[in-house]
């Protein structure tokens, strides 16, 4: 056993760590909603218009800005059913992460590559973060390709420009994630065209720091090509009007939703500010040149990451793409500090056993990524201590219907089980609900006083709450509705048991089996979508 079968021992390392990650299947609370209106894409060819899913938002316009990504998921789940929908997911994680490693080992050699898998080891942890079964995944995918193609137009071959705008209109139409992406590219063509200015004005010795070799003939096409792409916004079922709309849902703060609040300083994304903290010192301490687009792109991704968590990912894309030349370089420079550490790997006994080792974690990793957390590791499943499955049980036996006052991690999953029910709201938010209707549910759920014009309890039949929800409490002793069910997660509460006659003669409120919260359901592998549009 050679140095070379070392260093193959692990890359497989890395690899099997990188689809360990990528496998996570536990369903997003928007899955359901997803490969719903996705699934009706695909079956009718025409997106959502209206909602009719809803008793808060009937036939308002649904403002749906993701429906060509739920379209890929919808074809996903018809062809192949919850596990075409978790290889869907893993092939678009593998392949972003392939990407990115791609770029961050360009222009190392084959020892010094190896610093870039170890960066990529630490990246795709938080990486596979943003890698829930949602239209999501395609902007980390595109954000990837978008980075492949300012480093060949950076490079030179500028004829890379007339991919960009086509990029974009496809991307828009896939995820709103589309517009840091723009963003990105005009960061890159403003931070390029100083870069050249400098090179080109300023004294050599005082930027001996900056790359000088930025082509002259990039800038102008770069330029045109982020305009270009800008104006392809309008290439969308909705027209002009969804540029106003990305705007300003980009700018909603959203404190009440975990992902969309700044990325806490904890264990939780270690791995995000490890990757911010490496990148700063790689390109602080690196004697290479650096491109001013790099750190621009790099700089901006942090901070909308630190702003809000759920684009911890993308930052650490670009950091995998990006660092790893800087990374190494601060390696080779400081390698005599390291010497007794590389020493101790020259023996082959030592090679052998750490290479063994890798071996035996390899296999390790492999077995967890199909029994970690998991009970039906091909497809999505649904925890049952985090959603209502029993208790959706219970309503779909006693046949309760009409409009149902529900948690917003769980209005989807309704609107998928129970089709003689709408709901009060679900994770579209504002691409559906009013603002007003959005804000009294917050308050409800908090047993706050509520606009009751934008949330009328009178108008709903029966709620599908929390069992520890605040609001839950007040609806039963503030506003005199009757628990009909109750587990360890949910209740289940009617305006007037009188409505349901299948309730009659039960012993109320009932209580859920003692399993109710245990285990892991499968995602459903079929289902029968119809034509809301028509409804």
């Amino acid at each position: 056993m050679s140095g070379p079968f070392l260093s193959r021992a692990f890359i497989l390392c890395v690899l099997c760590l990188a689809v360990f990650q990528f496998s996570e299947n536990t369903a997003d609370p928007d899955l359901w909603g997803h490969v719903y209106f996705g699934a009706q894409l695909v079956q009718t060819g025409k997106p959502t218009e209206m909602d009719v899913n809803s008793w808060t938002a009937w036939h308002l316009p649904s403002f749906d800005h993701e429906y060509l990504g739920e379209a890929v998921f919808g074809a996903a789940f018809l062809l192949l059913g919850g596990p075409g929908l978790l290889l869907l997911k893993m092939a678009v994680g593998l392949l972003t992460f392939a990407l990115a490693l791609s770029l961050g080992c360009q222009r190392l050699d084959s020892k010094m590559k190896l610093a870039a898998w170890a960066f990529g080891a630490l990246a795709v942890v938080e990486i596979s973060f943003g890698f829930a079964a949602r239209p999501q995944v395609f902007t980390a995918l595109l954000l990837g390709i978008e980075l492949w193609l300012l480093n060949r137009i950076h490079r030179g071959q500028w004829r890379w420009t007339f991919v960009l705008p086509p990029m974009f209109a496809l991307w828009f139409n896939l995820h709103g994630g589309s517009l840091a992406g723009l963003i990105l590219l005009f960061a890159a063509a403003g931070a390029s065209s100083v870069q050249l200015a400098l090179t080109r004005f300023v004294s050599s010795r005082s930027i001996a720091w900056l790359d000088p070799g930025v082509p002259r003939s990039a800038i102008p096409s770069l330029w045109i090509s982020a305009i270009v792409s800008a104006a392809t916004v309008v290439l969308n079922p909705h027209g002009a009007e969804f540029a106003e709309w990305l705007v300003g849902s980009v700018l909603w703060l959203r404190p009440q939703i975990q992902e969309w609040n700044p990325a806490a300083l904890n264990w939780d994304h270690a791995a995000f500010f490890f990757c911010g903290a490496s990148g700063a010192a790689a390109f602080a301490l690196s004697r290479r040149r650096r491109q001013l687009w790099e750190i621009a792109v790099l700089m901006i991704l942090f901070v909308v990451a630190f702003r809000a968590v759920r684009n911890t990912p993308l930052f650490c894309i670009a950091a995998l793409a990006l660092v790893p030349p800087h990374l190494a370089d601060v390696l080779q420079r400081y390698r005599n500090h390291f010497a007794r550490f590389e020493n101790s790997f020259k023996s082959h006994a030592v090679q052998r056993m750490v290479a063994i080792i890798l071996l035996c974690t390899s296999l390790l990793i492999i077995a967890a990524t199909f029994t970690l957390h998991k009970k039906h590791f091909w497809t999505m499943e649904i925890p049952r201590a985090q959603y209502p499955v029993a208790a959706v049980d219970f309503i779909q036996k006693y046949n309760l219907h009409g409009n149902v006052l529900v948690f917003f991690d769980w209005g989807e999953m309704c609107i998928w089980d129970l089709p003689d029910t709408r709901v009060s709201i679900d994770g579209r938010l504002d691409s559906v609900y009013p603002a007003d209707v959005i804000a009294a549910h917050w308050r409800f759920y908090n047993a706050e006083p509520f606009d009751t014009n934008a949330l009328n309890l009178a108008r709903a039949d029966y709620a599908l709450l929390p069992s520890d929800l605040a609001g839950a409490l007040a609806l039963k002793k503030e506003f005199g509705w009757t628990p009909v069910y109750y587990d360890n997660l949910a209740v289940v509460l009617v305006r007037n048991p009188g409505e349901f006659p299948d309730l009659t003669g039960l012993q109320l409120p009932v209580q859920g089996p003692p399993d109710a919260t245990d285990g892991r359901d499968a995602f459903p592998n079929r289902k029968s979508f119809r034509n809301e549009n028509s409804r």
